[in-house]
């Protein structure tokens, strides 16, 4: 429990202060690279003797369980259930990677919206970022933290490419990477980086559309075939049943006649 609590409870500090030398990407007995685990907020160096010890715990935990029960298991089955709970906590990083992919997907169009503001009042792109980080993002949001980090890389120096890179790899947001190439290209051939944020916000919107468009069509898919069932049935009592009623009589007549 207290691994866990330890591994929940870190947070991202500027890693500028103390940069990562060591140029290692799997750790042993770990399924998933570090670059996972920072995309879903979790430096491993803080907490590799955590993780380690979480999953032990959750071994240890799943053979106590099984033990208690007192059902009747062979030993290999009991081998497997405890191989998959020491992999376990694997899962819940990657669940927390795709929960923290979403947040910051979802809050990137109105980061830009508070950007553009700032843009279009004639300050610098460092400082447009500055005030729309402060103004735009709560500090609790993933998003507010990984472009606090962009900015402290900024300040010290490092070149725009490198910054947008970084973020893009700590993120894994598509939506920041399009941002980063659409803001270089840009600079190179010195348009208007005003443009390039408002050429983003389109793309956001038109994916938006697209989207909302689907899941408009989806809807529309599945409210139509209950509408079918409930519907057909009365439209064969009220039309067709009458009309077959009308040729019964109308060949009842005709045989009576001949």
């Amino acid at each position: 429990m207290g691994s866990f609590i330890h591994i929940h409870r870190q947070s991202l500090k500027v890693e500028l202060d103390k940069p990562d030398t060591k140029n290692i990407n799997w750790y042993p007995l770990i399924i998933i690279s570090k670059r996972q685990l920072r995309q879903a907020g979790i430096q491993i160096n803080k907490i590799l003797i955590s993780l380690y010890c979480f999953k032990v715990a959750a071994t240890f935990s799943a053979f106590t369980v099984i033990e208690l029960t007192g059902y009747e298991l062979s030993q290999s089955i009991k081998l497997l259930l405890c191989f998959m709970c020491f992999f376990a906590p694997e899962c819940w990083f990657l669940l927390r990677k795709n929960q923290r992919k979403t947040t910051i997907n979802n809050s990137l169009e109105f980061f830009l919206r508070v950007l553009l503001v700032y843009m279009r009042a004639g300050f610098s792109l460092e400082r447009s970022f500055a005030l729309a980080v402060d103004h735009g993002l709560s500090q609790k949001h993933p998003l507010y933290k990984e472009l606090k980090l962009f900015l402290f890389e900024l300040s010290a120096g490092k070149d725009r490419e490198f910054a947008f890179n970084s973020l893009f790899e700590r993120t894994d947001v598509l939506g920041i990477k399009k941002l980063a190439n659409l803001m270089l290209i840009g600079s190179k051939l010195g348009t208007p980086l005003i443009q390039a944020v408002e050429a983003q916000l389109e793309g956001l919107a038109l994916k938006k559309n697209i989207l909302l468009a689907k899941k408009v069509n989806k809807k529309a898919m599945h409210t139509t075939f209950p509408i079918i069932l409930i519907c057909f049935p009365m439209f064969l009592v009220l039309v067709f049943f009458p009309a077959a009623l009308q040729v019964m009589n109308v060949l009842k007549m005709l045989v009576e006649v001949l």
